[in-house]
């Protein structure tokens, strides 16, 4: 397996600090560093990877689709959000679109070693004495379930669609046709039970891009 470590994120302090403890739990893994989404993907598109820290307020990043995105095409790489915020509905959220982790940015750095190995050894981690039980109301835990029935095709039109696109720039920038791109429009209303593209756009900006709980400047 792979001893290369992904590190996204576009804090230099935290990259630094994060690199240091991840090395003393995996000594001398490769490190690489992405401080955009853009770059996040390509990199993963290349290589494989034993864990990837994953900030979702980078530059260009979608938030939470971004997350679901890169756990479709690469669902056997383990995904750990790393974050300022402790709210225990975000930490929630975040597991439910199949983060194999979330690790706050001011934990000890002994916790974060924990976490580390607790993903390592393929098992899910959460920060501890905060209460995750779920709320079967959740807005956000309904659109998780949601998302998780579309395919990456379907997820790549979801996002594009929030960005307010329309569907011939979807095509072009997706490299589709619009009849597909029209197909999966058809077919992404249905499981999210939407009716139209309005509430397509609404649905993106509330539940998954640029989620405003998930944007703090400290984060």
């Amino acid at each position: 397996m792979s001893n290369s470590l992904l590190i996204a994120d576009d804090h230099p302090l935290f990259r630094e600090a994060l690199t240091f403890i991840a090395n003393s739990v995996l000594p001398g893994a490769d490190v690489v560093y992405a401080t955009k989404y853009s770059e996040t993907k390509k990199a993963l598109d290349e290589q494989v990877f034993k864990i990837v820290f994953l900030d979702l307020n980078m530059p260009d990043s979608n938030g939470l689709t971004d997350l679901a995105l890169l756990k479709k095409l690469h669902p056997t790489t383990p995904v750990v959000v790393v974050s300022a915020h402790e709210d225990p509905t975000i930490i929630r959220t975040c597991l439910d679109y199949n983060a194999s982790g979330y690790i706050i940015k001011s934990s000890e750095p002994e916790v974060i070693k924990q976490a580390i190995n607790v993903i390592l050894g393929g098992d899910i981690y959460a920060p501890a004495n905060i209460d995750l039980t779920p709320d079967i109301s959740n807005a956000n835990s309904i659109a998780a379930t949601q998302i998780s029935s579309l395919t990456p095709s379907q997820l790549k039109v979801l996002i594009e669609i929030g960005k307010g696109k329309l569907n011939k720039q979807i095509a072009y920038d997706l490299d589709i046709t619009e009849a597909t791109v029209k197909a999966h429009i058809t077919t992404v209303f249905k499981k999210l039970k939407i009716n139209n593209r309005t509430q397509a756009v609404i649905f993106a900006k509330e539940h998954q891009t640029k989620n405003p709980e998930l944007r703090a400047p400290s984060s």
